[in-house]
């Protein structure tokens, strides 16, 4: 319709995306793989609030980490297999460490800082993002508090009123949001599928925390830092950032925030897994779906204490 020479063609994987997914991509071998599926929807807290989004609301978003990272696991694995590029879109900011942890290759993610970016390019009235560099986090789309605002760049000067140029896009509705993520995750992908160049900012870039200004060129995605921040102080600040959205990967290891560990043994007194291994992540999943099933039987506001039963375990 839009006149541009591409064919859509639709395949399904059926109710078992875990199962069939790694399948898929085997049997399609495409040049890249862009995954926007989990097993947590962050539309939950508006469209079905219950204990469960309570808890998450108390915790922080960190701690539906292994239900983001689940799926991202098995189609990164079979897209290394095919030789196809990977991008991960199910919360990239810490899904991508975890990924980086277990050896999977990952691009990067797409939203979260690229939707920052792009509301700063249309703030300061920039035709492309050449000029600005952003490192931010999935916790900057709402006003971070105490853990502090992201920090951007123009032309390697430190960048002020980050916060008021934020505002517009933090009143928005966030569904609404949507039209702005989907256009910078269709340019990242041209840029790659294309092979063309393109300065912009990522989440999870090669499986870092949080999120970078880059470049695309040539299907490659490097840093693009400001004069004067280095690598690891951006790391530090990304991972400072995503301690207080409730999840830290590091060194190997999964740690839930004090917060969003106290949630957890307040929903399921005995919960152990406040720091984990993240080859437990498909384990410690599989307890969080059991314990989000019962909790989604409880209205938001009613406490959910443990069943009779043990409750997930």
């Amino acid at each position: 319709m839009a006149g541009r020479d591409v064919r859509f063609r639709a395949l399904t994987t059926g109710p078992d995306m875990r199962a069939a997914l790694p399948e898929l991509i085997r049997q399609e071998a495409p040049d890249g793989v862009l995954l926007c599926a989990s097993h947590q929807s962050p539309w939950e807290r508006r469209a079905a609030p219950s204990a469960w989004t309570a808890l998450v609301g108390r915790a922080g978003f960190g701690v539906t980490l292994p239900l983001q990272a689940d799926l991202a696991v098995v189609a990164g694995r079979a897209a290394a297999e095919c030789g196809s590029w990977f991008v991960n879109a199910c919360f990239p900011d810490a899904v991508n460490p975890v990924l980086a942890a277990l050896r999977v290759p990952v691009l990067c993610g797409i939203g979260n800082v690229a939707l920052l970016a792009a509301s700063l390019q249309a703030r300061l009235g920039l035709p492309d993002q050449r000029r600005l560099r952003l490192v931010g986090h999935h916790l900057h789309l709402n006003p971070p508090g105490p853990a502090g605002e992201a920090l951007g760049w123009l032309d390697d000067e430190p960048l002020n009123g980050v916060t008021e140029a934020l505002a517009g896009q933090r009143a928005c509705d966030r569904s609404a949001l949507n039209q702005v993520t989907g256009q910078a995750g269709a340019m990242l992908i041209d840029a790659l599928a294309n092979r063309t160049e393109l300065d912009t900012s990522l989440p999870g870039v090669a499986g870092l925390p949080g999120g970078y200004p880059v470049r695309i060129s040539d299907g490659r995605v490097t840093l693009r830092l400001p004069a004067g921040l280095s690598r690891a102080e951006a790391v530090a600040a990304n991972q400072r950032w995503s301690y207080a959205d409730g999840i830290v990967v590091e060194g190997g290891r999964v740690s839930f925030a004090p917060p969003a560990a106290a949630a957890l043994r307040e929903a399921e007194p005995g919960w152990e897994n406040a720091d984990f291994p993240a080859d437990r992540t498909p384990e410690v999943c599989r307890r969080l779906l059991a314990l989000r099933e019962r909790l989604r039987r409880t209205p938001a506001g009613v406490s959910a204490g443990p069943e009779g039963n043990g409750g997930a375990r």
